[in-house]
């Protein structure tokens, strides 16, 4: 066998490697989305309350002061916690993939902290162009995840949020706004939750019986 037969075989052997590495990172960082499907099921309801909330008792000052800082503030703390106490159960060691699809929804999680907080503190929550862009953020967390993970239904979830985003400021109503936030909701948060954490239980399954 020449040197070049040997060198050949050895790149071939490396990026082999390189691709099952490839391979693993991105299912890790799938599994890592995974995990947080409960966290998707839960910041969906938390909205869908908190406008029931909002629109049920429309005459109440403190209502319609009150009722978002309590249900997203709620929501922060019972993701807090929960995930914390998701992270000292499993143990789980992050590979750079998930530290990668972490790190987005982090960002992602502070920018619409700041951007709520502040429509809020300047009465402009009320504004189509302020739900529309909440909806684009959303969208844009579930594209970046989608490449980095490869991952076709994420990129379909992004592109229903980007479509919400765009049906508010085209149809330019009060009532259609409500009805796309409404449904961007059990989408985009709810529905994708839940298959993503039907997806971890299935996997569970063929893990155990193997």
């Amino acid at each position: 066998m020449s040197d070049l037969e040997k060198d050949n075989g050895t790149e071939r052997a490396e990026l082999v490697q390189r691709l099952e590495l490839m391979e693993r990172m991105i299912a890790e960082g799938r599994r890592f989305t995974m995990r947080a499907g409960w966290i998707f099921v839960l910041w969906g309801l938390v909205d869908c309350v908190g406008y029931g909330w909002h629109s049920l008792q429309a005459h109440s000052q403190f209502v319609q002061t009150w009722s978002w800082p309590i249900c997203l503030g709620t929501g922060a703390v019972i993701t807090l916690i929960g995930r914390t106490m998701q992270n000292r159960r499993e143990g789980i060691s992050k590979s750079r993939q998930c530290r990668s699809v972490e790190a987005v929804w982090g960002i992602m999680g502070i920018t619409l902290a700041v951007y709520i907080a502040s429509a809020m503190a300047s009465h402009f929550s009320w504004q189509y162009s302020y739900v529309a862009g909440m909806m684009m953020i959303l969208g844009m967390a579930h594209g970046i995840s989608s490449v980095l993970l490869r991952w076709r239904v994420q990129g379909a979830v992004a592109a229903i949020w980007w479509a919400g985003g765009a049906a508010v400021l085209f149809c330019n109503s009060r009532r259609a706004m409500n009805d796309i936030f409404l449904l961007e909701m059990c989408l985009g948060m709810i529905a994708f939750g839940l298959y993503v954490m039907l997806l971890e239980h299935r996997q569970k399954a063929v893990r155990k019986n193997a």
